[in-house]
């Protein structure tokens, strides 16, 4: 197998330029948003990150094409990608809510082999590398999901809308707190904070970098109806846990009738 080292050392030099770019923008008070055709919002912040990663990754690995949601580019005929979302959470980034992400997967024939999710505000930078583990970098310490087994009083993110699978998880014990971010969900079950979360969005560039994050934690992400899928195309979703939950998780969003939704965060 292809040694990643050197480029997955390159997401976190990405991950850096991206959080000058960010925190320069931010503002506790709120900024400014132009919202786009799909009525999710997007800030100058959002479109320089994705700027930036496609000059960085032309510099130094021009055989990758980039797949952000702001701007993508391609080089023919290449199965290999860096697929970004240059801030996951934008609405909270908007309104000056410290719960965003940059995200940032490498994408080999539509398979996630290493992958970034940092929240600068936090101080939190997930780095994961396929077949070696997970790590907080700020730490330097590898981390795990968590070891609950079961719904009762587990933290589960049910999506971007209070829906029929709130419902049903309550009635397991479940807690449904609703955080507008899903990278940030999915940095909170890579460290054991959460056990789960669903996403009903179509975007890669939402789930790529947290399927290797997540799984090199000893989590599970799969589509909504637990399968494998590809991260350089659009996705079916997702569902996201600790593992040990993920079967009753999928069975549960099944019965809901949870669905893909168009808006994008």
């Amino acid at each position: 197998m292809e040694n990643f080292q050197n480029i997955t050392k390159f997401l976190l030099t990405l991950s850096k330029k991206a959080a000058e770019i960010t925190l320069r923008h931010y503002s506790a008070g709120g900024i400014e948003a132009e919202i786009k055709g799909d009525m999710s919002p997007v800030t100058k912040a959002d479109t320089e990150v994705n700027s930036m990663v496609i000059s960085e990754v032309r510099k130094s690995y021009p055989d990758y094409g980039v797949m952000g949601e702001e701007e993508s580019t391609e080089i023919n005929g290449s199965k290999k990608f860096f697929v970004v979302d240059p801030i996951d959470g934008t609405l909270m980034f908007k309104i000056g809510c410290p719960l965003f992400v940059f995200s940032a997967a490498i994408v080999v024939y539509g398979e996630s082999v290493a992958g970034i999710l940092s929240n600068p505000l936090a101080k939190r930078t997930l780095l994961a590398e396929k077949n070696k583990g997970a790590y907080l970098v700020e730490e330097n310490k590898r981390i795990h999901v968590s070891s609950k087994n079961s719904l009762e009083g587990a933290l589960v993110n049910a999506g971007w809308k209070k829906t029929a699978l709130s419902k049903l998880l309550h009635e397991r014990g479940a807690k449904t707190p609703q955080v507008f971010a899903v990278c940030e969900v999915a940095s909170l079950i890579a460290t054991g904070g959460f056990e789960g979360g669903t996403y009903n969005g179509m975007h890669a560039h939402d789930m790529a970098a947290t399927k290797i994050v997540i799984e090199e934690a000893g989590g599970k992400v799969t589509d909504l109806e637990g399968n494998e899928q590809k991260y350089d195309q659009k996705i079916n979703g997702a569902v996201m846990s600790n593992g040990l939950l993920h079967e009753e998780i999928v069975k549960l969003a099944k019965e809901a009738g949870l669905k893909i939704e168009t808006y994008n965060q």
